[in-house]
């Protein structure tokens, strides 16, 4: 019955839909009406057909010198927050009842961008599903380059189960000019790299005030690798900005540390957030952490290197799609960014994205943004 309804909100809201999509004058664009057309003409040869992409060359060791030549740099005007806008689990299909609900997402994911005016628009993985995602990830593709802005995409569990690999994903968003996304190292997976949000300073130097270490997060948790490339890109970025740069990780699945800061905060007696940890937001459905046989979170010891590195203040994730919280839990602030769209698990006022406002000195804003009822509503508030 839900997913009856959603066809039925979905089909009615793609009439109010254009047919195009604006980008880059240069960029070779589709839209999602010629896309599901070819879609339903090919389906046979496309669901038969795997789509592999080019696997990155790029190799990381321990030994390698941190530069900011590796990374994706944005500036950021001096006195004025730089606006980053998340957004989760979208869950674009190519043939299912997504396929539907994709022009829902795609008219609150317009909504939210015309609101919130971001500088850049980092997505939390999960960005397709299904048996085939060959012409979905097209779509997707198309919307986040429409807009013009800078847009940093990075994968869930979801992405890679159907006929397209995350190296062929990558490819195609890849090639969007406004896609920062790098695929990395291909032992640590496909999409780990940093994007530092920087001013320019008066000798024409630049001081990085946040640094988001953008991680494949696999179907578990970072490898061993991985750890220690974030270890190596921590201290990097400490000694170039004199330890003065905060450090955000963005990655789709929780880490264990989101249960157990939840089993800290939260009061189930009182059914309230405990003030000691400045935590806002619900916690609806399980917590999908990593666990062992006997269903407790399994520790791989990331979080505490996360401590260690002292600039790293910040985790957001996605991967559920009726939590919300964030809470402040050992000196390192836990965010569930919020889902949008009705398909896979779904609560109404929880449609929306994530704003990340980025002061002179860091973080100093996170807000949950709602569209499920039309306007940008704000659900959660939260100064830093």
């Amino acid at each position: 019955m839900d997913k009856l309804f959603a066809i039925i909100v979905s089909l009615y809201t793609a009439i109010s839909l254009f047919l195009g999509t604006a980008g880059s004058a240069d960029y070779e664009k589709t839209t999602g009406l010629k896309e599901a057309i070819d879609a339903l003409f090919s389906k046979k040869e496309i669901l038969n057909t795997k789509y592999v992409g080019d696997v990155s060359t790029y190799t990381w060791d321990p030994s390698d010198a941190f530069t900011l030549d590796d990374t994706v740099i944005l500036t950021k005007e001096k006195g004025k927050d730089f606006v980053v806008l998340n957004l989760t689990d979208t869950h674009f299909a190519d043939y299912d009842y997504r396929a539907f609900t994709a022009f829902d997402v795609e008219t609150k994911i317009k909504t939210l961008v015309a609101s919130v005016k971001p500088d850049l628009i980092t997505v939390s993985g999960d960005i397709v599903c299904t048996d085939s995602t060959y012409y979905a990830v097209r779509r997707f593709t198309d919307l986040m380059e429409s807009f013009g802005i800078p847009w940093a995409p990075f994968f869930g569990n979801h992405d890679d189960e159907g006929n397209c690999d995350l190296n062929f994903l990558a490819d195609i968003m890849m090639s969007a000019p406004n896609c920062v996304m790098s695929k990395g190292d291909p032992e640590m997976g496909v999409g780990n790299y940093i994007v530092n949000i920087a001013e320019e300073k008066g000798d024409g130097t630049l001081n990085i005030v946040e640094s988001l270490i953008i991680m494949d997060s696999h179907r578990s948790q970072a490898n061993e690798k991985q750890v220690e490339w974030f270890r190596w890109a921590a201290d990097g970025i400490n000694k170039i900005s004199d330890n003065n740069a905060e450090i955000s990780l963005m990655f789709h699945i929780p880490l264990p540390e989101y249960q157990y800061a939840y089993d800290a905060a939260w009061d189930s007696e009182e059914k309230r957030w405990r003030e000691d940890y400045n935590a806002f937001g619900e916690c609806n459905e399980k917590i999908c952490c990593e666990r062992n046989a006997d269903g407790e979170p399994l520790q791989r010891g990331f979080f505490d290197v996360i401590k260690k590195s002292g600039s790293a203040k910040y985790v957001f994730c996605g991967h559920e799609h009726l939590n919300n919280f964030s809470i402040e839990y050992e000196g390192v602030r836990l965010t569930y960014c919020l889902k949008i769209g009705m398909s896979s698990g779904y609560k109404f006022s929880f449609s929306g994205g994530t704003e990340i406002r980025i002061g002179d000195e860091g973080i100093n804003r996170i807000s949950h943004k709602s569209v499920a009822f039309g306007p940008v509503i704000t659900l959660e508030n939260i100064a830093i």
